[in-house]
């Protein structure tokens, strides 16, 4: 992968700060996928959150993709990041998978464009999405879980407290995969091999046996197998 992924904890803007500063720079073309809420309204009503957001930020061009069907990598030409905002995470994967958004995504990374995902998002970024259950309902009974990978076989769980730490490690126990857990203020950059945590608080990689914490400005190698059982 030549691009940058940058995976958010689900906090508001605020809360992300760090890692807004790194995904967004004045003058990017970002486009937003808001496809993680069913509802028309709530779709548009998060791409109106995301330009607000920018606009308080900088300069940006800003395209919020409600119509998805059709698009090309021609249609993403010029652009510098995709934002991918927080919602029902079996929700967005059904929709990226139905309107072939998902290979898009992939392309666009390896032709090396920045993802942001916050939340929702940021879970895509792992191996597989199934961790979302413990918040999100599966209505669309969505079968392929499958994720971008990005984390050397991690699954991503965001708004994580400690009172999650033991879910984490039972996931790890049930599936054989481990867990990269974001606070919300949280922040993590992928590139070139290497993960880094630009946000303010630790985060974590849970498996059954052990918790490895990285601090602020800490980084680690993403084809390190922390999740292999």
């Amino acid at each position: 992968m030549d691009g940058r992924a940058y995976l958010g904890g689900g906090g508001s803007e605020q809360d992300e700060a760090n890692l807004w500063d790194a995904a967004f720079a004045s003058g990017a073309h970002v486009v937003v996928w808001p496809v993680a809420h069913p509802a028309a309204a709530d779709r548009e009503a998060t791409g109106c959150w995301i330009v607000g957001a920018l606009r308080r930020r900088g300069s940006f061009t800003v395209d919020v993709w409600m119509e998805r069907a059709g698009r090309t990598a021609l249609d993403l030409d010029g652009v510098d990041v995709i934002a991918i905002p927080g919602g029902n995470t079996f929700d967005l994967a059904h929709v990226l998978r139905a309107d072939g958004l998902f290979t898009l995504l992939s392309s666009f990374l390896e032709r090396g464009g920045g993802v942001y995902g916050g939340s929702a998002g940021a879970v895509l970024m792992g191996a597989d999405i199934g961790i979302a259950s413990i918040a999100d309902s599966n209505d669309v009974g969505l079968r392929e879980t499958r994720g971008l990978d990005l984390l050397g076989g991690l699954d991503v769980l965001p708004h994580y407290t400690r009172e999650h730490h033991g879910v984490a490690r039972a996931h790890h126990r049930d599936s054989g995969r481990g867990v990269l857990c974001l606070p919300e203020p949280s922040g993590v950059v992928i590139a070139g091999g290497q993960a880094c945590n630009v946000g303010p608080v630790a985060v974590h990689v849970v498996t059954s046996s052990s918790t490895v914490t990285y601090g602020p400005g800490d980084s680690w190698n993403t084809f390190q197998r922390h999740a292999v059982r």
